[in-house]
């Protein structure tokens, strides 16, 4: 019972996030004006590298990606770049730590993370629903590939593990500022840091064997490489549960790092004074 009222806790604050939303609509849908300009610029860059290729060494292929199916990975990269809430969320948390609010947050009878987590989803699922919007508009002018209905449903699933590991690590990133006041210049090279491991500016595939090893052990792999991967269709399906295994891995992994992070900044916050005896457990699940 006290699950289900906590959970209709969060659905409100989801709610009361979308109407907050509605109020800045020009503002939100004038963000997405730059995502057919980065497309642009992206295809014009990569037509001069395919160009190269083929002119040079007769290479049509790249890391396995033709040059359409490339055009396509990198649009559905940078849909997802704005998706996950790197800046907004860090920012929100530090201001909370640094000019205290944090303190009232945790007065309230749901935790601050899943605070957080759902009054972020409905921003989230916007940005994805008119990312996908821009996405079929740009195959009007553009020749990317149409993903199936199959690879579609198994986007979901995986999108939405990609986005459970890339919260966590943003939010375990942001509760530093109980640590280092200010988070600017960690915040852009977490960014920076999530899109050169993870697959944001160049699939994983174009870097040299050795590191592409490395890389498809770490969890960064799920925020950009394999849902976009996925989506394209270029995972076998005997592959599939594996991947998602080891995604699950690392999931529980970064959420025990966030807890463990979070106490932290308990015991910060109660040498400094505060009087909550359930800080750990307020500040997350």
């Amino acid at each position: 019972m006290v699950q289900r009222s906590r959970f209709r806790s969060y659905l409100a604050v989801s709610e009361i996030s979308f109407r907050n939303m509605r109020q800045y609509t020009i503002e939100f849908l004038t963000s997405f004006a730059y995502f057919p300009a980065q497309l642009i610029a992206l295809f014009f860059v990569y037509s001069i590298v395919y160009l190269q290729a083929l002119i040079l060494n007769g290479i049509t292929v790249i890391g396995g990606f033709a040059f359409p199916q490339l055009i396509s990975y990198l649009f559905i990269a940078v849909i997802m770049y704005h998706v996950i809430p790197v800046y907004r969320l860090s920012g929100e948390v530090e201001k909370d730590i640094v000019r205290g609010p944090l303190i009232s947050y945790l007065a309230k009878p749901i935790d601050y993370a899943g605070f957080k987590f759902f009054g972020e989803l409905p921003r989230t699922l916007l940005y994805l629903f008119f990312g996908a919007i821009t996405y079929g508009i740009t195959m009007i002018f553009l020749p990317l590939p149409i993903p199936s209905l199959l690879n579609i449903l198994l986007f979901i699933p995986f999108f939405y593990l990609g986005y459970l590991i890339a919260f966590l690590l943003i939010f375990t990133m942001a509760l530093a500022a109980f640590w280092v006041s200010h988070q600017w210049w960690l915040r852009h090279l977490f960014s920076l840091l999530m899109a050169i491991v993870g697959g944001g500016l160049i699939p994983l595939s174009f870097y040299p064997p050795a590191i592409q090893i490395v890389l498809s052990l770490l969890p960064f792999q799920y925020l950009y490489f394999v849902p976009a991967m996925i989506l394209q269709g270029y995972y076998l399906p005997e592959l599939l549960i594996s991947l998602a295994l080891l995604g699950v891995f690392w999931l529980i992994i970064v959420y025990g790092l966030s807890r463990l992070v979070g106490i932290g900044g308990a015991i910060v916050m109660k040498v400094q004074g505060a009087r909550y005896k359930s800080i750990p457990r307020c500040i997350f699940y």
